[in-house]
C-alpha cells in the first residue's frame, strides 16, 4: 500500500475518456460529477489554456482535438477527453479514438495513461446510432487492454416517456400506462441495450442509467461506484476514490475494506493508509496524529 500513498504525489489526476454523440449529455453529466455549474477548461496537450471559441471554431471546421484535456476548476484532479465526432462511425475518426489509446496505453507513466473509458449513450435517439460506439473496433481495443468501459445511458426518463406512449398505443389507461412504464423501459433497456452490448466480444465493464442530468436531484453516485469497482489495480482505484467529491460513503467502504484486510501492527501508519482513500486528506508521510 506504500506505493498506493505515493501515487497522489506522482500523478495527482485521473483520466477518462468520455465517448458520446454530440448532445448525448456529456458537459452535464461532467459538471455534475465535478460538482460544477460552470464550463470546463480547456488546454492543449503540453498544458496551455485554450479559448472555448477557438476551439468551438476548430470544432465546426472538423479539426476537434482529441488530446485537448478538459478540466473544472472545482475538481482539478480529474482530466476528461472527449471523443466528439466519434460516434459518426467514419473510418477516420475511429482511427483517431484508436491511436490515441494506443498510445496511452504504450507509455509508462502513470500521470499520461488513459485510467478509464465512460461511454454516454443517450436512449432519447435511435439505439442503432447510440451504441454504434460499443461494438466498434476501438473499443475492443480498450477492452482488450483490460481498461475499464463503463456505459453510460442518459435521459432514462426519455425511456419512460417513449414506454408510456407504447403502452397507451396497445390500449393501456393513462393511469395503467403511467404506472407500467417505467418497468417497461428497463424492459427496452435491456433487450434493446443492455443485452446486445454483453453479446460483444468484449462487452463493458459496468453499465450505468440516468435521468435528465439537467436536473437537480439527478445523482452521479451510482457511476461513482461502479467505476471504482471496475478498477481491478489497487493504486488506480485509490486515485480515483480519492479525488471524487461525490460519495464519501464510498470512501468509507474502501478504507474500512482496506483496514479489515491489513496486517500492520504500526498503528500511526494503519491509520495513515486507511485515511488516504478520503478526498483532500493527504499524508505524505507517516507522523503521529
Amino acid at each position: 500500500m506504500d506505493q498506493a500513498i505515493d501515487l497522489r504525489s506522482k500523478c495527482p489526476h485521473f483520466r477518462i475518456l468520455v465517448v458520446g454523440r454530440a448532445n448525448a449529455g456529456k458537459t452535464t453529466l461532467l459538471k455534475k460529477v465535478c460538482n460544477s455549474v460552470e464550463d470546463p477548461e480547456i488546454f492543449s496537450p503540453n498544458g496551455k489554456k485554450l479559448e472555448l471559441a477557438v476551439v468551438e471554431g476548430t470544432a465546426q471546421r472538423g479539426e476537434h482535438d482529441i488530446e485537448n484535456q478538459l478540466i473544472f476548476k472545482s475538481n482539478r484532479q480529474f482530466i476528461f477527453h472527449d471523443s466528439r465526432g466519434f460516434e459518426s462511425g467514419s473510418a477516420n475518426e475511429i482511427q483517431k479514438v484508436t491511436d490515441f489509446i494506443t498510445t496511452r496505453s504504450a507509455t509508462n507513466e502513470l500521470a499520461k495513461q488513459l485510467h478509464a473509458i465512460w461511454c454516454i449513450v443517450c436512449l432519447q435517439t435511435p439505439p442503432g446510432r447510440c451504441w454504434q460506439p460499443m461494438s466498434s473496433s476501438s473499443t475492443f481495443l480498450v477492452l482488450e487492454k483490460a481498461l475499464p468501459v463503463i456505459a453510460i445511458f442518459t435521459k432514462f426518463d426519455g425511456l419512460i416517456d417513449q414506454a408510456y406512449g407504447e403502452l397507451r398505443d396497445r390500449g393501456k389507461s393513462i393511469p395503467d400506462a403511467k404506472n407500467a412504464a417505467p418497468e417497461r423501459a428497463q424492459e427496452i433497456l435491456t433487450s434493446n441495450f443492455i443485452g446486445p452490448l454483453n453479446t460483444t466480444k468484449f462487452p463493458p465493464s459496468d453499465f450505468v442509467q440516468m435521468d435528465d442530468m439537467r436536473m437537480k436531484e439527478t445523482s452521479c453516485i451510482d457511476l461513482i461506484n461502479k467505476t471504482a469497482n471496475a478498477l481491478t489495480d489497487d493504486t488506480l482505484k485509490l486515485l480515483f476514490v480519492s479525488v471524487q467529491q461525490n460519495n464519501i460513503d464510498l470512501c468509507i467502504i474502501q478504507a474500512v475494506g482496506y483496514w479489515l484486510n491489513s496486517d500492520l501492527q504500526d498503528v500511526e501508519r494503519f491509520v495513515s493508509e486507511g485515511i488516504s482513500w478520503f478526498p483532500h486528506a493527504w499524508v505524505p508521510q507517516i507522523c503521529c496524529f
